[in-house]
């Protein structure tokens, strides 16, 4: 079952309720200061009275602004359009806001204006560029004193790292900003931004505690927002953990107070939650009716649990009803939903990745510049000496370059290190998925265009979900990693083995024919069926299915081999799995 925390939907939130502004050293009128920051906090009370009071500031043409006031309304305005989904022209706004600052110092509008930047990159899908400019903040940083403004700065950036699963970053960026809050609304904010990483580590006890707090704590700050927002995460917690009728408990005693907050992230996760509540416990028509009502309320973003949550009731309900062909296209939705937040995962990781390697590599560049130019200070005073310091000169240059070439040295070395980490599973060494798809096109060119065989392995590790529930997902990891090493024993050089799924593999032979990978396949699976499993302190069998095809009958497209396999690789599961399959048109 593929769950995942809505971090998008909690940027989107997050964007919308930045807490007060703090304007210190201005020179504005006092009256439309007082209007605007009046404004702002709308935004944390109602989204509609929000919006209608920003229209009439904006229709009130005879008003006059000073330079910050104006930005401060632009800074409304971007608001308003990412509550509005309008995210390309909320970009274009925060951009002027940052440009027209005249004094080119961070102020407070600038560094709010830079902190919404990076939430609406990060709502955008440009991870690249929001975990380059979340580092900006993060320097900006240890120059904020104001509490209000420093959690304005942490807020994209914990949400970022969360995302990627860097709980050791977000939790000393949260614990060091508790150090320094008093105020008990951004504490509630604060400590909920840990909850997520509590429960991905498995760490039920725990999460459970932190939840206390935060019901304590936003209870005692009246801060119902964020607290509803970690309400309706905590419902997905409780459905993984087979408690439906705690979901719907709170369901039925939350319901209209979250219909009152008018957020569409809210109530739609609130109704997707409770209907696959209902779906475990067999109430169909309840089921059906909220998931529908959860779908209809949000774009169906592919990030957001509620979609996984309602498309997985719908399945249900349409195949307990006996309405086969509307379950099928459920259960196709839902696999391709699955399948993008794996994609998306992914490419986050990868732009995390590429972004530390190009701060690495930017500092190892000033660095050398700073070299550089101790050396042209230094020439200048050689050259005064003249003859008498040639042993210095010679010296010096002979250390610059020795450094020069280690620096150059560390910034391959560390290019070259990011990239393996971009394309190979690190559970298992081989490659993953996208690298596994670059390798293996170029595989079946080659033997397109020499009129050479290829065949195609497919094979998924059989009830594995059941090893890692009953021994551990460290039992899991142990059978992953030996099921790999035991099958690279019987491959050649050129042949491509990749991970492509949490138990599922792929290997492409080229020059094989059909039969010959079925013979290896047969081989693998008889391996595999002959791993001691006592060696990592549990006692649990393995067993493989495997799905064979060659381009005898499939072709030499990687898309349709993999379909293929995969469809002979289910044939084997269902005669009974720990078995191999070739695929016959």
């Amino acid at each position: 079952m593929c769950r995942s925390f809505s971090l998008i939907t909690v940027g989107a939130l997050f964007a919308l309720t930045f807490s007060f502004s703090f304007c210190f050293g201005l020179s504005a009128s006092p009256f439309n200061l007082q209007q605007l920051t009046a404004v702002d906090e709308l935004r944390l009370q109602s989204r509609g009275e929000f919006s209608t009071a920003l229209h009439k500031l904006l229709q009130n043409k005879e008003q006059q602004y000073s330079d910050y006031e104006k930005r401060y309304l632009d800074l409304l305005i971007a608001y308003d359009l990412v509550f509005n989904g309008n995210l390309e022209d909320a970009l274009l706004v925060v951009r002027d806001i940052v440009g027209s600052n005249q004094s080119k110092d961070d102020d407070v509008i600038t560094l709010r204006a830079r902190s919404l930047e990076v939430n609406i990159d990060f709502i955008s899908f440009r991870y690249l560029d929001a975990f380059e400019k979340s580092e900006a903040l993060l320097m900006a940083l240890p120059n904020v004193q104001d509490e209000m403004l420093q959690y304005q700065l942490i807020g994209p950036v914990a949400l970022l790292y969360s995302k990627i699963e860097r709980f050791d970053i977000v939790n000393k960026l949260v614990d060091d900003a508790l150090g320094n809050v008093s105020n008990e609304l951004l504490r509630c904010r604060l400590t909920i931004f840990k909850l997520t990483g509590i429960y991905k580590q498995k760490n039920f006890d725990a999460y459970e505690d932190k939840f206390k707090q935060v019901t304590e704590i936003c209870s005692a700050a009246k801060e119902t927002t964020f607290y509803y927002l970690a309400l309706r995460d905590r419902m997905f917690y409780l459905l993984e953990r087979n408690k439906a009728d705690e979901v719907i408990e709170i369901y039925q005693k939350y319901h209209s107070a979250i219909l009152e907050t008018k957020y569409p992230i809210l109530i739609s996760g609130f109704n997707a939650a409770t209907s696959e509540a209902y779906s475990q416990l067999g109430n169909d028509n309840e089921a059906f009716k909220l998931a529908n009502d959860a779908l209809a309320m949000i774009s169906q973003n592919r990030n957001d649990p509620a979609v996984l949550s309602a498309y997985r009731a719908l399945y249900k309900s349409a195949k307990n009803a006996g309405r086969l062909k509307d379950a099928l296209l459920y259960a196709e939705k839902l696999r391709d939903i699955e399948s993008a937040i794996m994609n998306d995962n992914r490419a986050q990781q990868i732009a995390f990745h590429i972004s530390r390697g190009e701060i690495l590599i930017k500092n190892q560049r000033i660095a050398l510049l700073d070299k550089d130019n101790e050396l042209l200070s230094l020439q200048k005073d050689l050259y005064e000496q003249e003859l008498k310091q040639n042993r210095l000169i010679t010296i010096v240059l002979l250390s610059v370059l020795v450094l020069a070439s280690f620096l150059a040295y560390r910034g391959m070395s560390g290019r070259k290190r990011f990239k393996k980490i971009a394309e190979y599973d690190q559970l298992t060494g081989i490659s993953n998925r996208y690298h596994f798809n670059n390798q293996a096109k170029v595989a079946l060119e080659y033997c397109e265009k020499n009129a050479k065989p290829v065949a195609v392995i497919l094979f998924d590790l059989d009830y594995f979900k059941n090893i890692n529930d009953l021994h551990g997902h460290a039992a899991g990891d142990w059978a992953l990693q030996q099921v790999v090493k035991t099958c690279r024993n019987f491959m050649r050089n050129n042949d491509v083995f990749g991970r492509i799924g949490g138990e599922e593999f792929a290997v492409v032979l080229p020059g094989c024919q059909t039969d010959k990978a079925v013979l290896l396949a047969e081989i693998c699976r008889d391996a595999i069926a002959g791993i001691d499993s006592t060696d990592c302190g549990k006692q649990f069998p393995l067993s493989a299915s495997f799905g064979v095809c060659g381009s005898d009958t499939s072709g030499y497209q990687l898309k349709q081999l993999l379909a293929d396999a995969d469809n002979a690789m289910y044939s084997a599961k269902e005669a009974g799995r720990d078995q191999v399959m070739a695929f016959s048109a």
